[in-house]
């Protein structure tokens, strides 16, 4: 009786369709919606690749450990993007200190699949940057240093006519 009644559980099992194969990739349809926090879905086209050559001026504000708050006023800096190939680009920055002189660096950067954020690092000084493209003629550069003493700086570029 026993067995009869575990038999019969198993074909009641059966007949419901509890064995049914689990969906498979062929049969999930693929999304292109964007996700709200983190961009493209994984199926979109990627972003044209902007054009950074050319040379980007403007000023650095920022918070120095130890000095306080920083601001380049009239001396403004240069990005001066000298090549690029594809989402890969190489320069000069030139960087002017309170004192008179200026510093200039050579640098290579990445555009990111977005078409908008930047990474960039300094040959010299190994201090990388983050950023992000605003428009046609407009970048924005956050600088973090994390020696001594520790600084963290935004640079607003604007490309030069």
């Amino acid at each position: 009786m026993k067995t009869a009644f575990i038999l019969v559980i198993i074909l009641a099992v059966l007949a419901c369709g509890c064995t049914s194969s689990v969906p498979t990739a062929q049969n999930i349809p693929a999304t292109t919606t964007p996700h709200p926090d983190r961009g493209p879905g994984l199926f979109t086209t990627p972003h044209a690749v902007p054009n950074l050559l050319g040379n980007w001026t403007g000023p650095a504000r920022g918070y120095v450990k130890g000095m306080g708050y920083r601001d380049t006023g009239t001396a403004t800096m240069t990005l001066s993007v000298t090549s690029q190939n594809d989402r890969v680009f190489a320069g000069n920055l030139l960087i002017p200190y309170l004192n008179g002189t200026i510093r200039t660096d050579g640098f290579a950067g990445v555009i990111a699949h977005d078409g908008e954020t930047l990474r960039i690092v300094e040959f010299e000084t190994y201090e990388h940057n983050d950023g992000w493209i605003l428009s046609e003629n407009e970048i924005e550069l956050v600088f973090i240093d994390v020696g001594e003493p520790q600084s963290i700086f935004v640079d607003s570029f604007k490309r030069a006519p």
